[in-house]
């Protein structure tokens, strides 16, 4: 058995020869948690949980590290909206990104350091690096001196001479406009930590270098994010690791990023400044409309080397499959247990699912090629719809297992496919807190309150029967994210307008029963936003 792994710096496939006979280091980017989680922050720890988990199949003991940067200029800045300290919203977004990691499946992560908890290991190797005369101290921190670094720019394909010097370079006292921050001595107000060159805390790129370090040691096997890191972050972090006299990473792997009708989704995208648009990207909302195994899947059914569109209809497409293929299964697919790769490569089968076994492990060992083994998978199902009795069940039974394998086709994965489920609760809750909002109306004759609501339900397509004081309603349609969106946008479109009023205390009602029901409202200076607590 030999793995073969696409290397993103040599730009070939190279065998994985770890350097530990038996176990595989593997250190994943991880997010800076200042914000509501997107489905960019989730497809890495799926793709290398995938991974980790064949690894773990053939045989070997890995240990994946995921970081988590919990101090970093944004998270400052949202705590400073918020009027709330950094620690705050840093402990906030943490917890949410592990419970999706937990709703997700992602079960092979074994490290999760945090950048606050390794801020002495930093300070040590920056110091290591001033020795060495790879770094200097400027006038706002300590810098890497990029110059110096033989053979810069190999990951990525960028060249120095393309940086582009400015003022700003010139005032913090720069070498060169490429060099980048290992220190940042902190300004009036802002969290910090005691170092030799000031108070101040760790640059972004030198947190990796550090943790991984501390964890993997000074040379490990991979090293994983998204293409997106391969510049900056990845292409400085082998330069002060190199400078510090690390190996560092022997293979780095990159996923595929996000796209939208074949166009590349980021933060500056003009279709980002569509509300709903930009929802659809969140990962709470993907998870409740498809269900977190869809989510699973449709990443899985992908090279993980290729960009992935984020289309509803692809993502409909999947839901569709998975749960035709759920119907197949039928009690199988809620037997326990955690299927054996050797094993099941023992079992008797005809030959026939034998060649669809063979043909999953070999594009497994190629790549992880988990496109064409999952292609695998469904063609072990349709081979059972085109036989009966012993042949059909044993092809259901490799198609489950070897999909085990990977994550999918899980134990209770029927339930957690139920759409709609999560949204009709939350939509129940917010209906009711609104009626109790529009019956407080009534009867303090705030009618301009009262008739807002009620206008909102009946557009929305909330059915209201009022008899006397009290009102029952019911769904004229299906429960959706997008009715859950519409009521509650709704809801502080009418808590601004009473603000405007100057009617405050039916601002602080709205909010206080909208919080009640589970709807988390920030208010900052860009406007409201809101998420599910």
């Amino acid at each position: 058995m030999t793995i073969q792994i696409y290397d993103s710096l040599t730009r070939t496939k190279r065998p994985l020869e770890p350097l530990e006979p038996g176990r595989v280091g593997m250190y994943v980017c991880g997010p800076t948690v200042y914000s509501d989680c997107h489905i960019g922050h989730l497809m890495g720890p799926i793709v290398f949980d995938t991974i980790a988990r064949w690894l773990r199949a053939r045989g070997l003991v890995v240990r994946f590290v995921i970081n988590v940067t919990d101090i970093d200029d944004k998270i400052i800045r949202r705590a400073a909206d918020e009027g709330v300290e950094w620690n705050v919203v840093a402990e906030r977004y943490t917890e949410q990104y592990f419970a999706f990691l937990d709703e997700l499946s992602v079960t092979t992560v074994t490290d999760n350091p945090y950048c606050t908890q390794h801020v002495g290991a930093m300070i040590a190797f920056i110091e290591d690096l001033l020795r060495a005369e790879r770094a200097y101290v400027a006038g706002d921190g300590v810098y890497y001196e990029v110059r110096k670094q033989p053979g810069y720019g190999k990951l990525s394909g960028r060249k120095l001479d393309d940086t582009q010097a400015g003022a700003r370079n010139v005032e913090r006292g720069l070498r060169d406009p490429a060099d980048f921050a290992l220190w940042k001595l902190a300004k009036s107000g802002e969290p910090s930590w005691d170092s030799p060159w000031g108070a101040g805390r760790p640059g972004w790129h030198i947190e990796c270098s550090a943790m991984s370090s501390a964890l993997l040691g000074p040379a490990y096997d991979i090293h994983g994010g998204g293409d997106d890191l391969k510049f900056p972050h990845h292409e400085n972090e082998i330069a002060q690791s190199e400078a510090h006299g690390d190996d560092f990473a022997t293979l780095w792997m990159h996923h595929g990023l996000v796209q939208h009708g074949g166009k590349k989704i980021s933060k500056s995208d003009p279709r980002m400044a569509d509300e709903t648009f930009a929802r659809q990207f969140q990962a709470r909302w993907l998870v409740d409309t498809y269900g977190a195994p869809t989510l699973r899947l449709f990443l899985t059914r992908s090279s993980y080397r290729r960009p992935i569109d984020f289309e509803a209809k692809n993502l409909e497409g999947a839901r569709t499959g998975l749960l035709r293929l759920h119907r197949q299964f039928g009690a199988l697919l809620d037997e326990a247990g955690d299927p054996d790769l050797e094993a099941i490569l023992a079992r008797p089968v005809s030959a026939e699912i034998a060649a669809l076994r063979q043909r999953f492990v070999e594009h497994m060992d190629d790549d992880f090629g988990t496109s064409e083994a999952v292609g695998a998978l469904f063609s072990l199902a349709s081979h059972a719809k085109e036989t009966a009795g012993d042949e059909a069940d044993a092809a259901l039974c490799m198609a489950r297992d070897l999909g085990r394998i990977l994550g999918l086709f899980l134990a209770g994965d029927s339930a957690r496919m139920e759409r709609g489920g999560e949204a009709t609760e939350a939509i129940a809750r917010v209906v009711d807190a609104l009626l109790a909002l529009r019956g407080d109306a009534r009867q303090a004759k705030d009618f301009t309150t009262a008739d807002g609501l009620r206008d909102l339900l009946n557009t929305s397509g909330v059915e209201l029967q009022d008899a006397g004081t009290a009102s029952s309603w019911q769904l004229a349609g299906a429960a959706s994210n997008e009715l859950l969106a519409a009521l509650v946008d709704g809801a502080l479109a009418l808590r601004t307008e009473a603000r405007a009023r100057k009617e405050f205390a039916t601002a602080d009602a709205i909010r206080t029963r909208l919080e009640a029901a589970g709807i988390q409202i920030l208010d900052g200076p860009a406007g409201t936003t809101w998420t599910r607590a």
